[in-house]
């Protein structure tokens, strides 16, 4: 990967790994990220099925409101300062850190403020007051993870990804361990409550104990001055955000009491909920790895055109096949792994799986020119990219409105997702000259096998056969990987070379 990677840049000593070079750096870091992050993965899955399965579909619903309400508060707030310890050159510094510690403990009170006291009315608005108190009980959330120690962001600037990866996979364990006595004992909504609120605890305690540095606070106002020029394309991006990931579901789980009549109930969130957890689990894993790792890889070289492109055109490929791997399965044969997983009382979740999978495959390879363009130091991209997208919540929004299918809100989705990724190249091109099919030429090969799954799947009927479901998705990514190492000749031969060295 080395001279794929950087033929002809030479890295400074002090960014460098024990062995020197970026093939040590990405593989290891990337193993590391790998296993970790499938590992926690797994945990936030199978905490996921306990639950479901403890309780019914309407307490699933509710539960999943907490994400939604505490995603609201946090993505409206999010000024990334945490993503610029790695991009600015000055992130390694102890008062640029305790600068951007204060601020996240301030942040997380005012938010935390916020989220205690709009309790009532978001019960009110799901139509479940009863559960008032729990939601009251998620404002000490924000102000718990605002005591996060950045040490570990900072280590990730060279590589070190072993103490963020501790603490994540030490929570995951932790909370997975208490998910089936605490649905067991509670029976209700109330579980995930507390698992929520004990993973805020135990993250923002491992935090501290993996940290180099002391704890510190520090106002810069030349660091708050950046922060804010950095973040306010992210601030907007967040609200953004938050109509992306929970507006459908927000959506489901309003639209009685929006518009004055019954149109979904909690058993209908709870399913559409199941679905949206199990299709966007790899756009989780696969971001949560790709920001990381190569997000310092491209910042290294973003004054340097030629190998920054180099490094551009690797990574596409690399997420762009992450997400055809993921998805296609879902796509193929996502009613069937839900009604093995969940059990029969989320089978309804099959008519919308295939919707999902294909729009968080097309955010997962978005991710991408997400990343180039923020490496550049540019934020407006995915603020501008994800106001495209949003034009897709007028489809939910008059879906619901007319109490059109669950499906219908998955694809109007997917639908923004592909004007989103359009956008994202195309001014990814446009500002920083970063030629479209770098990108599109390996997303293009992920959809046009997504489409052939979908399309095997209405000829075969799948959901008749789980054999012949399993046997569909197996040759079409067979098929997917030849088709990758078949196209990018470049891409193909690095990886033999690492497979024959390893």
């Amino acid at each position: 990967m080395e001279a794929y990677l950087d033929r002809d840049v030479k890295l400074n000593s002090t960014a460098q790994t024990k062995d020197g070079s970026i093939k040590g750096q990405v593989v290891r870091g990337g193993v590391n990220l790998a296993v970790g992050q499938i590992f926690i993965q797994i945990c936030s899955f199978a905490r996921n099925i306990i639950i479901a399965r403890l309780i019914s579909p309407a307490d699933f619903g509710i539960a999943s409101m907490f994400a939604i309400s505490l995603s609201l508060v946090e993505m409206i707030s999010s000024l990334a300062a945490e993503k610029l310890i790695i991009q600015a050159s000055e992130g390694d510094s102890e008062r640029f850190q305790s600068t951007i510690q204060c601020l996240q403990f301030f942040r997380g009170c005012v938010i935390g403020l916020v989220l205690f006291s709009i309790a009532g009315p978001l019960a009110r608005l799901f139509g479940v007051e009863d559960a008032r108190w729990a939601f009251r009980w998620l404002g000490f959330i924000p102000f718990i993870r605002g005591l996060i120690h950045q040490d570990m962001t900072r280590l990730q600037r060279h590589m070190k990804f072993g103490p963020s990866i501790l603490v994540e996979v030490g929570v995951s364990v932790v909370v997975t361990i208490a998910a089936f006595p605490l649905g067991k004992w509670f029976g209700d909504y109330s579980a995930m409550l507390w698992i929520i609120v004990a993973q805020a605890g135990i993250g923002v305690l491992g935090s501290h104990i993996v940290a180099e540095r002391r704890y510190r606070w520090a106002l810069d106002k030349g660091i708050i001055s950046q922060v804010l020029t950095f973040g306010w394309p992210l601030l907007i991006n967040g609200l953004l955000m938050f109509g992306i990931l929970q507006g459908d579901r927000f959506m489901i789980g309003a639209a009685s009491r929006l518009f004055g009549r019954e149109i979904y109930s909690l058993g209908d969130l709870g399913v559409y909920s199941v679905a949206f957890s199990l299709a966007f689990a790899p756009t989780v894993l696969i971001t949560s790895i790709s920001t990381p790792l190569f997000l310092p890889l491209l910042s290294r070289v973003q004054d340097s055109e030629r190998s920054f492109e180099r490094r551009y055109y690797f990574v596409c490929q690399t997420i762009a096949l992450a997400g055809g791997l993921f998805s296609i399965p879902f796509i193929i044969s996502g009613e069937w792994i839900i009604r093995v997983i969940y059990g029969s009382k989320y089978a309804n979740a099959g008519s919308v799986i295939a919707w999902l999978a294909a729009m968080q495959a097309l955010r997962i390879i978005r991710t991408g020119p997400t990343l180039a363009a923020m490496a550049k130091g540019d934020t407006k991209n995915a603020m501008y990219s994800n106001v495209v997208r949003s034009v897709a919540f007028v489809g939910v929004v008059m879906t619901a409105a007319f109490g059109g299918s669950l499906s219908l809100i998955a694809a109007s989705g997917f639908m923004g997702e592909v004007l989103a990724m359009g956008f994202c190249v195309g001014r990814l091109q446009r500002v920083h000259r970063i030629p479209m099919m770098v990108c599109l030429k390996p997303a293009l090969l992920s959809g046009a096998f997504m489409i052939f799954g979908a399309a095997a799947g209405s000829v075969f009927h799948m959901n008749q056969s789980l054999l012949v479901s399993l046997s569909v998705s197996l040759a079409t990514l067979i098929c997917f990987l030849g088709g990758i190492f078949f196209a990018f000749k470049n891409f193909r031969n690095e990886l033999i070379t690492f497979v024959a060295n390893n």
